[in-house]
């Protein structure tokens, strides 16, 4: 009974937290969202062509006028100019006529949820998506071809008969009379007039697309390159298409919705996309996107360039890859209309490998044996060998009735020990004192880390800082040779030679400095040298710079020889031989340096391109800076890769 209360009591401590977190998350939005119930086209100007529809809600509805050009609404079959402010239960959207008359149309109206400019009910409450069929026709029929003035008169005798001369209308008087006239009020829109595509999306010569369909190269991801680029067999990259009209066949792309390569501009290259590759009709909500490694549009030279209504975007792919959304170089003009520019991450640098560990010194040759009664050649061991040239020290050789030898000395290393003393009046000869061990060889010193500066950026690209390779560690030093034994001597006994000293061990070497970290690759949304750029209603944005490598491990020191035994053997005549000492171990190598973070910079400008940027209603986004590489271990410290560059126009 007691735990079934305690478990009540949680609940009830849970329901009361909950309680307060949804009370400090803010008031709760309550009630059904709005929904449309009733749609009706509009032609106010009374041409037969439908300049609009008006949708009505269930409920009063909040939004504000909308001339952005990117709307949650979509209606079918036509281009929207504008979303007008909500009235009661009524909200106006203005359509681009099309160019026929269109009295029977009822297009779908769909909405999808949006967070920025949604409709909403008056508490808040947001509309839902929504695909509404039910739409009106405004059934307005074109008007009469002909009308009966002015009057000719013919007189015969004896009486006068009048006769009316037909005539065509043409309300705006462009010359084209209206029943063949898709914009019979606008003087500006006829079979004759210019048509070069627009973001109001409107079709001036009346051919059906926005643009002059003889003047283009269409482009679809379901066309092929070995087609003429016409609307029935369209071109599949938009590469293909640029190269026909660099040929004289046309003079701009159009680019229906989808996916295409990268793409290298020449000189008036002018690619407009946003169409339905079905019908080729234009619209907000269909993407044209260009996609490529490294970059997705490379401008070297060419001036005149204009991209309107498409996206573009580069990746890189290799460790330590830029990438860039757009590469503007030696002298490019670029122009951008409601272009979405935009850069992937800055790839990671590429790490150092670990240094060589130093290899191990030789051990020592052990002493040879002497003799109790006579005179024998005692030879002390020779000194290890070693992979620095450390090498041990040769141990002392054991002399006939009198003192051994000293052991060597290992090559830049300690003394071996002294021989032992010869005996006398019939005592044994004294055993060789044990060689010095050498001394080991210091670590190396850490490379440092790669700074941040653009010095090394070519005016093709960027280039960071990689870091510095780690110092190879010190050699350790030869260990000394065993003094040799005494031989026996004295009055009352025969002379004896004593026992030769061990060898001292080889210098272990150094381990290697561990390799340097890379420099991450830099995200930048667009690359500008010595070129110029208009961007108008665009977005341009860069990714974030890839990490610096680290650096590598320095290398462990060789481990040094051990030193060799001297002869043991009659030692109540004649002196052992002494231990060789221990070579020394080499030193660590000093760890490499990381690399420098990779930038992440919405548009980099160099040369003459500082004076030559003009932004429009244009957004410009740095992401995150790439950390620095860490320093590879080993080693005495050193300075730290630096992150890299965030900006979003630099300098």
């Amino acid at each position: 009974m007691t735990k079934q209360k305690g478990v009540l009591g949680a609940a009830v401590v849970l329901a009361g937290v909950a309680v307060v977190a949804a009370s400090a998350a803010g008031p709760a939005r309550k009630g059904p969202s709005p929904r449309i119930v009733a749609a009706t086209m509009l032609d106010a100007d009374r041409d037969a062509r439908a300049d609009g529809v008006r949708l009505t809600y269930s409920m009063r509805v909040r939004h504000p006028a909308d001339r952005d050009g990117r709307y949650p609404f979509a209606v079918g079959g036509y281009g929207i100019r504008s979303v007008g402010l909500a009235t009661g239960r009524s909200l106006l959207i203005r359509l681009v006529e099309r160019s026929r008359p269109d009295p029977a149309a009822r297009p779908a109206i769909r909405y999808r949820r949006t967070v920025s400019k949604p409709v909403t009910a008056r508490t808040g409450m947001p509309a839902g998506a929504q695909l509404f069929r039910r739409t009106r026709a405004h059934r307005r029929t074109p008007p009469p071809l002909t009308t009966t003035t002015p009057a000719t008169t013919t007189i015969a005798a004896p009486t006068t008969t009048t006769t009316p001369t037909s005539t065509a209308l043409d309300a705006d008087g462009d010359g084209y009379v209206d029943a063949r006239d898709c914009a019979p009020r606008d003087a500006k829109i006829h079979s004759g007039a210019p048509d070069v595509p627009d973001l109001a999306f409107v079709d001036s010569n009346c051919d059906g697309i926005d643009g002059t369909e003889k003047d283009a190269v269409f482009v679809s991801p379901k066309g092929n390159d070995a087609s003429p680029g016409t609307k029935e067999k369209p071109k599949r990259q938009i590469q293909a298409a640029v190269t026909t009209v660099a040929a004289g066949n046309g003079r701009y792309v159009l680019a229906g919705a989808g996916s295409y390569n990268r793409v290298t501009a020449v000189t008036g290259m002018n690619v407009y996309g946003g169409y339905d590759p079905q019908a080729w009709s234009r619209k907000n909500d269909l993407v044209t996107s260009i996609v490529g490694a490294s970059e997705g549009l490379l401008s070297d030279g060419p001036k005149d360039v204009l991209l309107q209504l498409v996206s573009v975007r580069g990746t890189g792919v290799n460790p330590g890859d830029n990438a860039y959304g757009i590469r503007a170089i030696n002298g490019s003009g670029l122009h951008l209309q409601r272009v979405i520019v935009s850069a992937g991450d800055g790839q990671v640098g590429a790490p150092g490998t670990d240094g060589v560990a130093g290899g191990a010194g030789g051990p020592g040759q052990p002493g040879a044996k002497g003799a109790c009664d006579s005179s024998v050649k005692a030879s002390g061991g020779a000194g290890g060998g070693s992979p620095a040239g450390r090498y041990g020290g040769k141990g002392g050789d054991g002399r006939y009735g009198r003192s051994g030898d000293h052991g060597e000395q290992g090559l830049v290393g300690t003394w071996g020990g002294i021989g032992g003393s010869s005996g006398f009046d019939d005592s044994s000869g004294d055993s060789g004192a044990p060689g010095y061990g050498g001394t080991s060889g210091p670590p190396g010193s850490a490379g440092a880390g790669g700074a941040n500066g653009m010095d090394l950026a070519p005016s093709t690209g960027w280039r960071g800082h990689d870091g510095i390779v780690g110092k190879s560690g010190g050699p350790g030093n030869g260990g000394g040779g065993g003094g040799g034994g005494g031989g026996q001597t004295g009055p009352f006994v025969i002379d004896g030679t004593g026992n030769g000293g061990g060898g001292g061990g080889g210098g272990g070497g150094g381990g290697a400095g561990g390799a340097a970290g890379r420099a991450g690759g830099g995200s930048f949304g667009i690359w500008l040298y010595s070129s110029s750029l208009v961007a108008e209603k665009s977005s341009i944005t860069a990714g974030d710079g890839g990490a610096g490598g680290y650096g590598g491990s320095g290398g462990g020191g060789g481990a040094g020889g051990d030193g060799a035994s001297g002869f043991h053997y009659c030692k109540s005549e004649i002196g052992n031989g002494g231990y060789g000492g221990r070579g020394g171990n080499g030193g660590q190598g000093g760890g490499g340096g990381g690399g420098a973070g990779g930038p992440s910079i919405g548009i980099f400008k160099r040369g003459s391109a500082t004076a030559n940027l003009t932004l429009s209603e244009t957004k410009v986004t740095a992401g995150t800076a790439g950390p620095g590489g860490a320093t590879g271990t080993g080693g005495s410290p050193a300075a730290k890769a630096e992150a890299g560059i965030v900006q979003a126009i630099y300098p």
